[in-house]
């Protein structure tokens, strides 16, 4: 057999560097794909449409109440927009008034009732208002 010389052998560095750089671009769009498909199955499987409408605190009086509104493209709260946007995963909602972060958990697989998880002052339950049909406010 014949040997080969060494400097046949060493490899191109250009080449290795352009292969790396391609292999890193490609894992990124592969990744940026998957989360594009993961968003289109969550918006799928948890319509926002679901919670759309006015969320009232329940076992409060009626005085004391607090309630909010869920709308496409806006959260209200006492009558004021106080955001244009609301997350919306299985099991959670949550949105930012300034620069505080609202978060809900939901309650039943009917979207119905949330209990609200932060700010953790308090844990009340919050019911959707005319999606059930005792409305027992």
């Amino acid at each position: 057999m014949k040997a080969v010389p060494a400097a046949r052998l060493k490899p191109n560095k250009w080449l290795e560097r352009t292969l790396i750089v391609l292999a890193l671009v490609g894992s990124l769009a592969v990744l940026g794909l998957y989360q594009d498909l993961y968003d289109r199955y969550q918006s799928h499987a948890n319509p926002k449409q679901a919670v759309y409408g006015v969320w009232y605190e329940r076992d409060a009086a009626p005085f004391a109440r607090d309630s909010f509104e869920l709308t496409p493209d806006k959260v209200v709260i006492d009558n004021r927009v106080v955001a244009t946007d609301f997350e919306l995963t299985r099991d959670e909602l949550s949105f930012y008034v300034g620069p505080t972060l609202y978060r809900y958990h939901i309650l039943n697989e009917a979207k119905t009732e949330l209990r609200q998880l932060s700010p953790t002052h308090y844990n009340p339950v919050f019911v959707l208002s005319g999606k059930h049909k005792n409305n027992l406010l």
